[in-house]
């Protein structure tokens, strides 16, 4: 890779791997020539199979989006562009972070489920040296507990927790990942404060349970929005700067529909156990001694 502009890579290994619902192999490699130019042939593709190429450089694998062998068997394959590493920079940037807040569990837990975008805006591919120096790291709300990766860009082994900050120690190439992660808040009494830690260009939150709100008014209410049968109100902001306080504020004076149900049972119950005591004493008065 030379500044502003990309040169081919001459003799490197390309491997074609084909893919099934519950096998994978690599089945092919060829040296590209010196364009960077390579050509595989496959006999007998597999109309049901995916197809990908993948080539490494600086010990790093990249990835050709997945083909589709049918009809003729011909398909172009992009050109994959591959980047020189650099344990020093570029700075990974949190350029997209989307929170989901879910309704109080029975023992007063909260799931929080994240959406996070990372951007590299340089010229190299961003590694880390070992799990101590990760590449990216971001804060967590202190008392969360249960941390767990989801389907994510990059390997879920390379996204790991350092007491109350998640880390990334994949290496990020020029462009933007994408990490899914949750976590579990306890039962809070009040509020929910989720901290800021660095510029965001866009951040979202989105509340399961409608009657809390974001206090501050930092993020705009966009509405209530409708999600696979489900109801979130969600909020959103640009350019949020670092410390700026994010707190979900959760009505407590508003009665949850479960609550409202054994708050109504309950009422009922003890209205019936007045009435039966008051025709009970109604009938004693009335008997003869």
């Amino acid at each position: 890779m030379t500044p502003g502009d990309s040169v081919g890579l001459a003799g490197r290994y390309v491997v074609l791997h084909e893919m099934r619902e519950a096998s994978g192999d690599a089945i092919d490699s060829v040296l590209t020539d010196r364009g960077g130019q390579y050509l595989f042939l496959v006999q007998s593709p597999d109309v049901t199979a995916d197809y990908f190429v993948s080539v490494a450089h600086d010990d790093i694998g990249y990835f050709s989006n997945v083909l589709h062998l049918e009809g003729s068997g011909l398909d172009t394959v992009p050109t994959i562009v591959v980047f020189d590493t650099s344990y020093a920079g570029p700075e990974i940037r949190l350029r997209e972070r989307h929170v989901v807040v879910r309704s109080e569990e029975p023992d007063g837990t909260r799931q929080v489920i994240e959406l996070i975008v990372l951007r590299n805006d340089g010229r190299f591919t961003r590694i880390a040296s070992d799990t101590s120096t990760p590449v990216w790291e971001g804060v967590l709300p202190p008392n969360a507990i249960q941390f767990a990766v989801g389907e994510s860009e990059v390997g879920a082994g390379a996204i790991y927790l350092r007491e109350d900050r998640m880390a990334v120690a994949a290496p990020l190439p020029p462009g933007e990942k994408q990490l899914l992660v949750s976590y579990l808040v306890p039962r809070v009494a009040g509020s929910m404060h989720l901290p800021v830690d660095q510029p965001t260009h866009r951040l979202t939150v989105s509340l399961e349970d409608t009657t809390a709100s974001m206090a501050g008014g930092v993020l705009e209410l966009r509405g209530i929005e409708n999600v696979g049968g489900t109801r979130f109100k969600r909020y959103e902001g640009s350019d949020v700067a670092v410390g700026t306080p994010l707190n979900v504020q959760f009505d407590s004076a508003v009665l949850s529909l479960e609550r409202l149900q054994l708050f109504f049972v309950v009422a009922v119950t003890l209205a019936l156990a007045g009435t039966l005591t008051w025709w009970l004493r109604k009938q004693r008065s009335a008997s003869p001694p």
